[in-house]
C-alpha cells in the first residue's frame, strides 16, 4: 500500500503563494488605512516640536475612518484632546497639515498680543531663549523660543517678536470642531487664518505619535536622508 501523501503541483505551489502575498498585501493595506500611516513633515509651521525633514508614525484609529482620497472621515468615534499634535485635512485647499489642538467645541479662544486666551485665561507660557540652528529651519536673532503649559500637556513654541502685535477677537469654537495653530506661530497656516478657522473633527486623520526617522534635508550624504538627526529618532511628539 502506497501511503505517500501526492505531490504538491506547480499550480497549487502558486495559488498558495498568491494567496499568501494577497494576504500580506491586504493586511499592509489594513494597517495603513485604518491603523497607522507615515508623515513627512514639510516646512516649519510645527518647529520646534516638528522639524522640517522629520517623518512621524500617526495613529488614525483614534478619532474615525478616514479612506485614500478622502477629505473627511465616512465614519467619526472619536474627539482629539487639547494639546494633541493631529493630522488635519485643510479645509482651505485639502493639503494634510499637522498642528496642535488649542481648543475644543464649546471653548473660547482670543488672541491678544500674541497671548493666547482659552476660556477666559491666558496659556501660560515662559521665555526658554534664543531660537537656534538645528531647531529652527531659518533661526533669525528676532525668533524666541517658549514654554506653554495646555491642561498639563508642556510644549514649546517660537515666534518672532513682532508677532507680539497679534491681535484676534474671542472666537467661540463650535461642537464638533477643534481650534489648532503650529507651534511657529509666525510661520503656520492655521485656525488664525479664516479659510481655515475651526477645523470640523471629521477632518481629522490621526494624531501623530513618535518621530521614525529625521533627516536634515539641506545636507548631502546618508544615500536619501541627507544627514540623520539621530536624537531625534523615536523620540516622542509631545
Amino acid at each position: 500500500m502506497n501511503d505517500k501523501a501526492p505531490e504538491e503541483t506547480s499550480w497549487q505551489r502558486f495559488k498558495a503563494n498568491v494567496r499568501t502575498i494577497g494576504g500580506a498585501v491586504l493586511l499592509a493595506a489594513f494597517i495603513r488605512i485604518v491603523l497607522f500611516e507615515a508623515f513627512e513633515i514639510d516646512g516649519p509651521s510645527m518647529e520646534p516640536t516638528l522639524q522640517h525633514g522629520d517623518r512621524v508614525v500617526v495613529a488614525k484609529m483614534l478619532y474615525g475612518l478616514f479612506l485614500p482620497t478622502m477629505h473627511e472621515a465616512v465614519e467619526v468615534w472619536g474627539s482629539p484632546e487639547v494639546g494633541d499634535v493631529v493630522i488635519v485635512n485643510s479645509p482651505a485647499d485639502g493639503v494634510d497639515i499637522v498642528k496642535r489642538v488649542i481648543a475644543v467645541g464649546g471653548d473660547t479662544i482670543e488672541i491678544r498680543n500674541g497671548q493666547l486666551i482659552r476660556n477666559g485665561e491666558p496659556i501660560p507660557r515662559r521665555l526658554i531663549g534664543p531660537c537656534e540652528e538645528g531647531q529652527q529651519k531659518e533661526p533669525n536673532e528676532r525668533c524666541r523660543v517658549y514654554e506653554e503649559v495646555l491642561e498639563g500637556k508642556r510644549y514649546r513654541v517660537s515666534f518672532e517678536e513682532s508677532w507680539l502685535d497679534f491681535d484676534r477677537g474671542e472666537l467661540r469654537i463650535p461642537e464638533g470642531h477643534i481650534y489648532i495653530r503650529g507651534d511657529h506661530r509666525d510661520h503656520s497656516n492655521d485656525s488664525t487664518n479664516p479659510l481655515i478657522g475651526p477645523v470640523p473633527v471629521s477632518r481629522v486623520k490621526g494624531r501623530a505619535l513618535f518621530i521614525y526617522l529625521s533627516c536634515d534635508e539641506r545636507a548631502e550624504g546618508f544615500f536619501f536622508c541627507g544627514r540623520p538627526r539621530w536624537d531625534r529618532f523615536f523620540a516622542a511628539v509631545e
